[in-house]
């Protein structure tokens, strides 16, 4: 009987111990979505190149390329407000990241050029604060 109630125990041990955190989640669900749909179009111009997890500060990243011309740049600086406003909005709706908001996780969003990988048409981070 107490050999029952060891292995018993033992196992539940090892199946708590074998917990994934939110953290490993978040970085293990990033990797999978990256290579299974990675990069995956989002509208007639904008691509979603990669998704990414940043432990350190719990961030989940967004990292996207658009199809620019030559007044896209300045369009972006112009509508940098609005486009905050619209990811806070997105943020706040989105059910799917539901535990990793309630853990108080932030959402960056990093756009580039689609023809200069060097050039960030945006970059902002969504923090508690502001989807809460």
């Amino acid at each position: 009987m107490m050999k029952k109630i060891a292995i018993s125990c033992l196992m539940l041990a090892m199946m708590v111990g074998c917990q994934e955190s939110l953290e490993d989640r978040a970085a293990r669900e990033t990797e999978e979505y990256t290579q299974k749909y990675c990069p995956v179009k989002v509208s007639d111009n904008t691509f979603l190149d990669s998704m990414t997890f940043d432990k350190q500060t719990h961030t989940l990243v967004n990292h996207f390329s658009i199809m620019t011309d030559s007044t896209s740049v300045q369009r972006a600086v112009e509508k940098a407000d609005m486009i905050k406003s619209q990811l806070i909005e997105d943020v706040r709706n989105d059910t799917r990241n539901k535990r990793f908001k309630e853990e108080g996780y932030s959402f960056r969003f990093v756009a580039r050029s689609y023809e200069d990988q060097s050039v960030i048409l945006y970059d902002n981070t969504i923090k508690p604060e502001d989807y809460q």
